[in-house]
């Protein structure tokens, strides 16, 4: 074991790749890399036979498109979603 650890320090290139995720991790902590709110979309979906399919449609394009569902809420004539676009670092 002694003697991987003393060819990694002899090794020019053991010492490129050292440094290189000491710089990740220094960017990384700069970014404060946490999960954070981005965008948010409020889309309406009636419960009229001929109109549901149109707020169908655009709840599941916006799922393709990275967002999730945060609430949603009753109406009378149907409901509201409430979705998220959630991005990592700084935003």
């Amino acid at each position: 074991m002694r003697k991987n650890n003393q060819n990694k320090t002899k090794n020019p290139l053991w010492k490129v790749v050292e440094e290189l995720g000491n710089q990740v991790q220094r960017i990384s902590e700069r970014q404060n890399m946490k999960r954070k709110l981005a965008n948010v979309k409020y889309i309406a979906v009636e419960f009229a036979y001929d109109h549901f399919k149109n707020g169908e449609n655009e709840v599941n394009n916006a799922i393709e498109h990275g967002y999730e569902v945060m609430e949603t809420h009753k109406s009378d004539s149907g409901i509201v979603v409430v979705l998220g676009l959630y991005r990592f670092g700084a935003v």
